[in-house]
This record gives structure tokens, sequence and C-alpha cells, in this order.
């Protein structure tokens, strides 16, 4: 494939959401993590432009900046000794917005200065990015965003070979993923955007390559925000204190959700075995890896009651990320019914949380060009604009600027179509 110079059509990047499933706290200190992709993603719409400009809108957090493409500066990844500096390098002319799409824009200005070479640049183009991650739950909504930037840039200046369907694409989109999280997060571990890449389950252990443990089980897990804010840098220095006072002891239980994490690694390459037995397994070592979290020191009230409220219905639920609040998770059975799962739902709610039905263990990032193989992105667009009641505004210069306009303005349950098939 060449680079976009002429005409080309709207296409679709996804990526999911991540949720770390064993090794929390532990992973810090050189032991393995389990994490899997979610089935919930973040999508961005791509259109292109006539004007060779290039334009960001993340409605999500109140974002619409449009450049110049050749205002933004040239790159090379080593122009700067950590990508977290590019800041420094961005012109006057650009306005870096205040708030929390100050990183969203400076990201963007870091990867399309680096991927767009001086002969791209002719390359005029909207993303327009929806997520259905919430934002700072700790569900990689950060990573998802920047797998599917990545992928939009590469794809548009012809370096992916397979449109992000190969080895070789998802390694490339990877790499740089993990740059734009280097921009938002200083020293990310990799683990997010490696799964918003790669989908399905990886294991994790701090510099090693993530290993995806090509698994054909998935997990039916319901996800509960109890909307409790947390430190993750003041979690992680607490367990260090606490391993300063007490090695021996603290190392111990560190060691112990490490065997949880190569156990839950072992269940999820199991070959042949019954759905009902591994299922049980899991439910063990989801309460026993919950358990040792707490006596770290890094559960929290709204959390036991999460654990209580599931286990008077013989569920199991555990923190997930960095504990002291924030989100946890809960595996429900092959065999449980919806109304079921709703009554679970309505109790959490009571208690002030937010839930999420969701599965894990799903395919990465995907480009997509039709919608359910049948309409074009561009008619799949038109269809669910017009179904929702939409009447766009005039998009004024660009041909797509209502299109993208409409796109915005969908519901979530319309967005959820363009889910990879």
């Amino acid at each position: 494939m060449v680079a976009m110079h002429r005409e080309w059509s709207p296409f679709v990047v996804s990526a999911p959401g991540k949720l770390i499933l064993f090794g929390e706290h532990a992973v810090v200190y050189g032991k393995a993590a389990i994490a899997g992709s979610l089935d919930m993603r973040a999508y961005a719409l791509v259109t292109p432009r006539a004007d060779n400009k290039a334009r960001m809108v993340l409605p999500d957090i109140d974002v619409d900046v449009l450049f110049d493409s050749h205002t933004l500066p040239l790159l090379q990844s080593t122009s700067l000794s950590h990508p977290s500096e590019v800041e420094a390098l961005v012109p006057d002319s650009i306005n870096i917005p205040e708030g929390p799409g100050r990183t969203a824009v400076l990201t963007f200005v870091y990867l399309y200065g680096c991927i767009f070479a001086e002969r791209d640049r002719n390359t005029g183009f909207t993303i327009c990015v929806r997520s259905l991650l919430p934002v700072g739950a700790g569900l990689g909504s950060s990573a998802a965003f920047n797998v599917a930037l990545s992928a939009t840039l590469l794809q548009l200046t012809g370096q992916l070979r397979e449109e992000g369907a190969g080895a070789g694409d998802r390694k490339l989109i990877n790499q740089w993923a993990f740059h734009g999280e280097q921009v938002a997060h200083g020293t990310p571990s990799g683990i997010d955007n490696s799964v918003a890449t790669y989908g399905g389950f990886l294991k994790y252990v701090r510099g090693e390559p993530s290993v995806n443990l090509e698994s054909s089980h998935a997990l039916r897990v319901l996800i509960t925000n109890t909307n409790v804010p947390k430190s993750t840098k003041a979690l992680v220095a607490g367990v260090r204190a606490l391993r300063d006072q007490h090695p021996s002891v603290v190392d111990g239980v560190l060691d112990s959700i490490h065997s949880i994490s190569i156990s839950a690694a072992a269940l999820f390459q199991s070959v042949g075995e019954d759905e009902a037995y591994l299922e049980r397994r899991m439910q063990d070592i989801i309460r026993i890896n919950h358990g040792l979290l707490s006596t770290l020191g890094v559960s929290h009230r709204s959390l036991e009651r999460v654990r209580e409220i599931t286990a008077a219905r013989d569920l199991a639920s555990k923190l997930t990320g960095a504990g002291g609040g924030g989100c946890a998770l809960t595996l429900i059975p092959g065999g449980m019914a919806g109304d079921d799962v709703e009554v679970v739902v309505r109790e959490m709610e009571s208690e002030g949380f937010c839930c999420y039905q969701t599965v894990v263990g799903g395919g990465g990032v995907a480009i997509a060009r039709s919608v359910d193989g049948r309409a074009t992105v561009e008619q799949w667009l038109a269809e669910a604009i017009a179904r929702h009641g939409g009447s766009p505004a005039n998009g004024g210069d660009d041909a797509y600027g209502a299109a993208v306009a409409g796109f915005v303005t969908l519901p979530a349950a319309a967005i959820s179509e363009l889910k990879p098939q």
C-alpha cells in the first residue's frame, strides 16, 4: 500500500481496553501479571480533508483542534531524550489546551511528527475518537487511544502492509503506541498498549517481552467502578514501605501472587478441559488473589463491599489495578442468567457504584472499511445518523465535516455496531 496522497474513503480504527486479571503490585517486583482485552473499545473515525490539514476531535474530553500539517514539527524517535519532552519542540503557533485534553494533543503532535515525513504532509484528514471506555478507571482508555491513533497514522502513511492484521503491522503499531504512552505516563510498563494491540490474554513480566497466551477461553465479567479516587503512586509506595519493614513476609505474599498468575496462564492455555472445572479454578484463584492483595493494604472498604455483595451470591471478585478504590472485577459464571446479573448490578448501583458487563479476551486493534462486511463506513454512518434522528450541522469547507459532527452525537449503542466481528 502507498501513502494516501490522493482519494481515499473513510475508515474506522478500533482498539480494546484492558483489564488486569492477576499480578497487581507483584509485577513491580519482577513477578508475572496477566491482563486481558476488554469488549469495550475506542473507535476512531478517519475521514479525508481537501485542505491538507489535520484535525483531531475527542468529544469525550471536549477537544477539537485543527493543525496546519506543515507547522507540526518533523521529528525522529531520537529527536528527544524522552517522548514526554515533546512540548519543548511545539511551535508557538500551536495552541496546547489546558485540562484533560493537553496530554492527548501533545501525544498527537509527537506521533504525527515522527510518523508523517515531509512527503506525507499533503494528506489531510480528520480523526474523531469515541471511547466506550471510562476515562481514569484503570481500564486502559489511554492505551486504546494511543493504539488507535498510531494505527491511523501508520495506515495513512502506507506503513502497514496488512491494514493492521499482520504480525509485522502489529509490532509497528505497538512500538509507536508505547511511545504515545510515554508522552502520557512517562515510564509505562507497556502492558496496556500490548493488550490493546494484540488482544486476547497476555502474560507480562517487567523487562521482558509480553507473551500472548493464545487462549481460546473468554471470560464473562462484571466490572464495578467504585468511583472512589485512588493514587497509584501512593499505593505502590505503601507496599514498598511494608516490604521494607517486613521483607521476608511481603516477599512471600508477592511470590504467592506470582504463582497465581502462572496458574492462571496455564488455565487460559489449557485445551480440552471442562469449562465448568476451569471456571471453578478461576473463581478460587480470584478469591485468593484478592485476599493476598488485601494483606498488602491495597484494598478499600468500597472494594470489600463489592466482594461482600457478590460473595453472597457465590460469585468471585477481586480488585483490579492499583486498588485503594477504583475498580473490581467479578467473574460471571457461564450459566448465570442475565436477569440474575441485573439483580447484582442494581445492588451495586444502590451503593453508588457503576457497573459494566463485558467479555475479556477478544480481539486487538482492527482497521475496517466496511461494517459487518456489507455497508461501507460512509454508508453505515449516514444510516446510523438518520436512524438516531441526527441532523448534523453543515461541515463547512470539509466535505466530511457533517459526517464527523453526526458521529459525535451517536449514542454508545450505535458506536458499538462498529465492533469487529
